[in-house]
């Protein structure tokens, strides 16, 4: 295990790939950890060096008993590529990773080199959402319903519709043995809920790739096609036949893109 202890708080991450002069750093999203990059660790760090890790509150990563905002983890992001020697790196942010990524782009410019936003929005909302269910749900539901729940929102029909791909995904999530407790989930989401960052948008500097599930419920095109529009000369691509856990159902699809991007800055 790598963990990073700063001050009292200790960072659990991993390095892959050769050694190289900008790395690419992958921030996951909402409950999840780096067993959310099952299908991009290979093959990202074929070309580069890859730092992927937990964040605050979930997998090996430090949990917490206080509320905090994206602008603390964006801070953690900091100070471990800090402390692990990083001056800049290529940024890739996945759902509530992307407003982490969102928020360290406008907080430590100098340290990004290019800006990668998937399956992300802006600011959390303001109404009812999937959000306000999982936080009622998740205190009181028996896991493997709330895993199939999330599901529901994350993946296609099309793919829901294979039951054994469902079971494998259930059966995988069940025994994965580093469980987020579910205050710190909520957490989680309080900290969504609090984000906005819209008006500001327009000062990220850094080259930006958005990308998005043309079929994803839960961050729909639509908060792409509003993020894109806001950061100047910010790409848009839209990968068909997926929905929010687009690097899951489109994973070839979603590296292609990806890498793309990255070998243009």
């Amino acid at each position: 295990m790598t963990i990073m202890k700063i001050n009292d708080f200790e960072i659990y991450y991993e390095i892959h790939g050769e050694k190289n002069e900008t790395p690419l750093v992958l921030i996951m999203g909402l409950g999840g950890d780096i067993i959310g990059w099952t299908f991009q660790l290979p093959e990202f760090s074929k070309k580069y060096r890859v730092i992927a890790f937990d964040n605050r509150d979930v997998g090996r990563t430090s949990k917490t008993d206080i509320s905090y905002t994206m602008d603390t983890m964006a801070e953690d992001t900091y100070n471990l590529l800090t402390k692990l020697g990083v001056k800049k790196a290529h940024i890739l942010g996945l759902s509530m990773g992307g407003m982490i990524a969102q928020t360290f782009a406008i907080n430590y410019p100098k340290m990004v080199r290019s800006l990668i936003l998937c399956d992300t929005i802006p600011r959390g909302s303001k109404g009812l959402s999937a959000l306000t269910i999982w936080k009622e749900i998740i205190k009181n539901m028996p896991r493997e319903l709330f895993i199939k729940e999330t599901l529901v929102w994350t993946f296609t029909s099309e793919s829901l519709e294979n039951k054994a791909y469902v079971e494998m995904l259930v059966g995988e999530f069940l025994k994965y043995p580093y469980i987020q407790p579910p205050e710190a989930f909520i957490r989680q989401c309080n900290a969504i809920d609090k984000f906005d960052v819209l008006e500001r948008l327009k000062e990220i500097k850094a080259p930006t790739l958005v990308v998005v599930g043309d079929k994803d419920i839960l961050t729909p095109v639509w908060h792409a096609k509003e993020i894109a529009s806001r950061i100047p000369k910010a790409e848009l691509k839209i990968i068909p036949g997926c929905g929010h856990a687009l690097n899951f159902e489109k994973a070839k699809e979603f590296n292609e893109v990806i890498l793309e991007f990255l070998e243009k800055h």
